[in-house]
């Protein structure tokens, strides 16, 4: 490890009795009037996992000082997003973010950030508990509005983005792509930078932590987590910083996730161009420097045209459930995902739609069951025959196991049995 990076020695006590009073005044901090509800129903099933769940996670790692506790549960909510299934504990951290001070738009940024990093199907899950956590405590929140342009700028936007929140070249980002899907490195500098990661909801150090967890708690995304950890480190997030949201991984995504986690950080620490880096050029790519995006009003047009021959009812649904709370997010649904992507005319709608299927049966994840809804009725209005949907569900048996899919085969059966 090279001589930048210095980490504080922190001994805190280590006396089991002393572990867990930490970790309760800690838990008492974040979970507010019910915090040892789940505590209390947990320890009369096992009195040792009620014990456990206060002295490591509370005792031991949340209550450390490299991270204060606004930040701590922006991690964690970012590592239960990215995992997908675990809801009772993500609103449980929500609210425990609001409880330590931070904010309705802290919550709302993490959606927006999840749709990049972890996909759609994890926003349209977690807007209904957003929703829900903001009607329980009477709060009126009032959607950002952040972009009042007409989408042309978007690229040059994240171009832009990229250079500031990354410190690195564009260019050399979209290269490892470019040359087998133009459009991927397009939309990876338009959607990801110049739509997601240039609103300003977040401080830098806060996306970067966020980022860090949700990619390290997602496991196997070893390119980009290095990516964005070599971005946080040479934008000046404190090394000690940085170490905390990985130690965090320990407790909400499992011991090897932080090892990992750790082996990448070591790599990126001892890379020197990470403490003295190359400046990117700000004209490395001049034939794309200057060039336009399409606009918002013909995405958003032919993303409703998209939508209204496939998913229809069902997917309009999906779209306006942000209205109240970010219906930019709704808007991204209609203008990337339909108005960009399920657009194509490389492959047949049914076809699309059936990939669809497999994708999030296979997935198998709580935040994929509406949209799993959404498309297999897209895929029979595509054209499907139900025998042709129950094929896709069977393929992919020797992928994700018989729980996945008999999952998605029942599912399924009730959206056969409801058209």
């Amino acid at each position: 490890m090279t001589e930048h990076a210095s980490f504080p020695e922190t001994e805190p006590s280590q006396d089991p009795a002393e572990r867990f009073r930490r970790g309760i005044l800690l838990l008492e901090r974040i979970g507010g009037v019910d915090f040892d509800g789940p505590i209390s129903r947990l320890s009369r099933l096992s009195k040792d996992m009620a014990r456990f769940t206060v002295e490591y996670p509370y005792g031991d790692v949340l209550s450390r000082p490299g991270l204060d506790l606004r930040l701590r549960q922006i991690c964690t909510i970012s590592a239960l997003m990215a995992q997908a299934s675990l809801q009772p504990q993500l609103k449980f951290h929500m609210e425990g973010l609001l409880n330590v001070g931070g904010t309705p738009d802290d919550l709302v940024e993490l959606l927006f950030l999840s749709t990049a990093m972890l996909g759609f199907p994890i926003a349209i899950d977690s807007i209904g508990i957003v929703r829900n956590i903001f009607k329980e405590r009477g709060l009126s929140f009032c959607p950002r509005k952040t972009d009042d342009d007409d989408g042309i700028d978007r690229y040059r936007r994240g171009l832009g983005t990229f250079r500031d929140l990354m410190g690195a070249d564009p260019a050399t980002f979209s290269a490892g792509v470019a040359h087998m899907s133009p459009e991927l490195a397009r939309w990876s500098l338009e959607f990801v930078f110049g739509d997601v990661m240039a609103r300003d909801g977040l401080a830098k150090e806060d996306k970067h932590l966020a980022i860090i967890s949700m990619l390290g708690a997602t496991g196997n995304r070893s390119e980009s987590l290095r990516l964005h950890l070599q971005a946080a480190v040479a934008g000046g997030v404190a090394l000690a910083s940085i170490a905390e949201a990985i130690i965090q991984l320990s407790v909400y995504a499992g011991f090897p996730a932080a090892l990992n986690g750790f082996a990448l950080f070591s790599a990126v620490l001892e890379d020197p161009l990470v403490h003295h880096p190359t400046t990117a050029e700000p004209h490395s790519a001049p034939e794309v420097e200057d060039a336009a995006s399409e606009s918002r009003q013909l995405r958003r047009s032919r993303g409703l045209a998209a939508l209204a021959a496939t998913s229809s009812a069902s997917g309009e649904t999906v779209v306006h459930s942000f209205d109240d709370v970010a219906p930019e997010i709704g808007g991204l649904i209609v203008e990337f995902c339909y108005g960009d992507i399920f657009h194509r005319p490389g492959i047949d709608a049914k076809t699309r739609e059936l990939t669809a299927c497999a994708a999030l049966a296979a997935r198998g994840a709580a935040t994929d069951v509406t949209p799993l809804r959404v498309h297999i009725r897209a895929a029979i209005k595509a054209g499907a025959r139900k025998e042709e949907i129950v094929e896709t569900l069977l393929n992919m048996l020797p992928y994700s196991g018989y729980p996945a899919i008999r999952q998605a085969m029942i599912l399924a059966g009730e959206e056969f049995a409801a058209i």
